[in-house]
């Protein structure tokens, strides 16, 4: 790999990191506040983001695929919610397994910034 690859990985691994970050504090927004449509475009695009970043590591594809799982989870949460009523346990088993997988996909984020 060139210098010139390498360098531009490192960055693209870096661009995932901070959507991670980003997407990650509106996560929290948006489980306190789920109806603000808004919001949930917002963290929607955060995940478009995401797939770009992520889609230049196919190292990534497995923590990726279980970050995208997990958004599902928690927006259908959102939406059986709104639809049905909150849930005894709310939102907060979907929430903290995204941050879970989260977690996970920046820890993979830093590695590839520090190798890259």
């Amino acid at each position: 790999m060139s210098a010139s690859q390498a360098s531009a990985l490192s960055a693209i691994a870096f661009q995932l990191v901070a959507a991670l970050e980003r997407y990650e504090g509106d996560v929290g927004r948006l489980v306190r506040n789920p109806a603000d449509m808004e919001l949930y475009q917002r963290t929607s695009r955060h995940v478009d983001d995401l797939r770009m970043y992520a889609g230049a590591f196919p190292s990534l594809s497995v923590a990726w695929v279980e970050l995208l799982i997990r958004h599902f989870e928690l927006t259908h949460g959102i939406w059986r919610q709104q639809q049905q009523g909150p849930a005894p346990e709310g939102l907060a088993v979907q929430e903290a397994n995204l941050r879970v997988a989260i977690q996970r996909l920046h820890r993979l984020g830093l590695r590839l910034v520090a190798t890259s």
